[in-house]
């Protein structure tokens, strides 16, 4: 459950939503790139993994790590720049999360060319959690938004609250693959 609600909250602006009443959004098609920011409350604590461990982790890769770490023990809010190449098929679909998660199931609560509002519904491993996500456009350049999950389970009671902005950065996608492929 943890990754899905970090693939959510980090990848939510430019991926793909499956569903019939969605008005296309009205922004520039091409290479995205995506700012997030995530809190998350209610996690246990993650295990610290041993500096010969990171030495050997691509730079990249440890840099993440190590945000999720310092995120996660301290409170902080973690992170995460990412690209995505948007398509006419992508706006067409909507600007939300990949249907290829089958935990959770999604409603679109309202949906224009300039903002987008969905309903989440997940349960991954059986921590059931309930959210919401309201993407926003500032002009066919620039979309914020946020990202608010809900654990649903009393025993493990969760939040998860991301804000991100996405800005357009070329017509050319270069070797990013459009969303949902």
């Amino acid at each position: 459950m943890r990754t899905t609600i970090l693939a959510a909250a980090m990848l939510c602006p430019l991926a793909l939503l499956a569903a019939d009443d969605i008005r296309p959004f009205d922004a520039k098609l091409g290479l995205w790139e995506s700012t997030s920011s995530t809190e998350m409350s209610g996690m246990p604590a993650m295990p610290q993994i041993p500096e010969d461990r990171l030495a050997k982790m691509p730079p990249q890769q440890r840099a993440q790590i190590e945000a999720m770490m310092k995120a996660r023990g301290g409170g902080a809010p973690m992170t995460n720049t990412s690209k995505a190449c948007v398509t006419a098929d992508t706006l067409k679909r909507g600007l939300s999360i990949s249907q290829r998660d089958t935990s959770c199931t999604r409603k679109v609560v309202s949906s224009s060319a300039s903002k987008q509002e969905i309903h989440m519904e997940c349960n991954q491993a059986n921590m059931p959690m309930t959210g919401d996500i309201t993407i926003e456009r500032i002009d066919a350049e620039h979309i914020k938004g946020t990202v608010t999950m809900k654990s649903q389970n009393a025993d493990r009671p969760m939040q998860v609250k991301s804000s991100f902005t996405s800005k357009w950065i070329a017509t050319d996608c270069g070797e990013v693959k459009p969303v949902g492929q």
